[in-house]
């Protein structure tokens, strides 16, 4: 005898566990044969949504890899970093007035007074009376180069990791504005038709270096003045006096003062003699002009980085000393040997040493016992 169907518990079915969902005997919307897919997971069946032609089906939840998909941004590129020079502080009021004090008014020349330099300045023997002028040179440049050094070293620093960009490249233009200088230089003193002249300044120096070993000149010419006078014509000037005034402004106010310090004897004399003759001429102030203006744009170009300046302008001073010792003296002795008649040598040496001071003067304010 057949029994009539039970009709269903309203709470459940009494053979499935309590709290378990009850067992489906067939889901009427899965391919026959398949088994159901869990729950949250896409169906894997053949009725899934079409892929273009010839590409294949891309997993569940990512987006499609085809040539319409939204392009990546490129990077950001790398831009040059400044070195950020800071505020003007009273340590650069400090560095300053020592700088006009010891150097520019001659306040290290008391040191002549004291022996063993009175002695040496008064012994009336040239090679004892230079040497004393560059130890005086000395003492005054180291003092001053310790303040900068001191008071510039966070902005130091700092111009050091911005210089990681592009090092490579900033390394060959250092050379490369060198010669750049040389022709420039050279260039613009030709089209003026007039011959080129020595400062009074250089001549002084050159006149010094006869008696200095060639290291010295470099520790003292090549490393510690151009860091000096970096620190004050560029960093004060044009870094820090920035932050008030447009930056090129800065720039142009750096490249006029630049000469004016190589120039103060014949600036005295025209104070004190008005139309007494000086060497303070417009050719002997181009050199001056042409390295002050590419230190100037270097600076600025390079984030306002202190060591790319003073680097410029140590390799120049390092390479008219390189010039001053080894190259015209050579250059001289081959000229003499080459059994010209006097008067072609003595033409040709004039060009010579015109041709190599051009570009090449060393900018070291030599105003110490004038």
């Amino acid at each position: 005898m057949t029994q009539p169907p039970q009709n269903p518990s309203p709470y459940g079915d009494p053979s499935q566990p309590y709290g378990q969902a009850p067992q489906q005997h067939g889901d009427p919307s899965q391919a026959y044969g398949q088994q159901p897919q869990p729950y949250g997971q896409a169906p894997q069946n053949g009725w899934q949504q079409p892929q273009p032609y010839g590409q294949q089906p891309q997993p569940y939840g990512q987006p499609p890899q085809n040539g319409w998909q939204q392009p990546h941004p490129a990077p950001p590129r790398r831009r040059q970093r400044d070195s950020e020079p800071g505020r003007f502080t009273w340590a650069d009021l400090i560095a300053f007035l020592a700088y006009v004090v010891v150097m520019l008014v001659g306040g290290v020349a008391l040191l002549g007074l004291v022996p063993p330099f009175s002695t040496m300045l008064s012994s009336g023997v040239e090679a004892q009376e230079q040497q004393a002028q560059f130890l005086l040179n000395v003492v005054g440049y180291g003092l001053i180069f310790a303040l900068a050094l001191a008071f510039s070293a966070k902005a130091f620093w700092r111009s050091v990791k911005a210089f990681r960009h592009l090092w490579w490249l900033k390394l060959l233009l250092i050379p490369a504005a060198w010669i750049g200088t040389l022709i420039l230089t050279a260039l613009i003193v030709l089209s003026m038709g007039a011959e080129p002249e020595t400062s009074a300044n250089q001549l002084a120096i050159e006149g010094m270096l006869q008696y200095v070993p060639f290291l010295a000149a470099v520790l003292v010419m090549g490393l510690l003045g151009p860091y000096v006078e970096e620190y004050f014509f560029r960093h004060l000037l044009i870094g820090k006096l920035s932050r008030f005034i447009n930056i090129w402004i800065c720039g142009v106010i750096s490249v006029i003062t630049f000469p004016l310090l190589h120039f103060i004897p014949a600036l005295v004399t025209m104070l004190v003699s008005p139309g007494a003759a000086t060497d303070l001429t417009v050719i002997s102030v181009v050199p001056y002009l042409v390295m002050g203006s590419i230190f100037t744009l270097a600076y600025i170009l390079t984030g306002r980085s202190l060591v790319y300046a003073w680097l410029l302008h140590a390799f120049n001073n390092v390479m008219a000393l390189v010039m001053a010792y080894f190259v015209q003296p050579r250059l001289e002795q081959f000229l003499e040997d080459s059994g010209m008649d006097l008067e072609d040598v003595q033409g040709l040496f004039a060009a010579a040493r015109g041709l190599l001071r051009l570009g090449t003067e060393v900018t070291f304010a030599l105003t110490i016992g004038r």
